[in-house]
């Protein structure tokens, strides 16, 4: 899961605090796009999956298919920027 947000997505990661952060450069802004704890590892829980399918303002099954690869990159970042709140 990791791996998609920084291969796939293209985000940075930031291991530096107390959680690990992955950050989205786009439209010369930067956006907070999935937080996980140091402790994490192995599957996902519901509860887990729903927070950072929610992070990227995408259904489950949409966060489900990005990590699979069965939702490329931009059909994510398009689906983001068309449901994420302005401001």
């Amino acid at each position: 899961m990791k791996r998609a947000f920084v291969v796939k997505l293209g985000a940075e990661r930031d291991d530096a605090g107390h959680h690990i952060f992955f950050y989205l450069e786009h439209g010369g802004s930067q956006y907070t796009v999935g937080k996980l704890a140091h402790s994490w590892s192995g599957t996902l829980n519901n509860t887990q999956i729903g927070m950072l399918a929610k992070k990227l303002c995408l259904q489950v099954r949409e966060f489900e298919g990005f990590v699979a690869c069965d939702v490329t990159r931009d059909e994510l970042i398009q689906l983001w920027l068309g449901r994420r709140p302005s401001g």
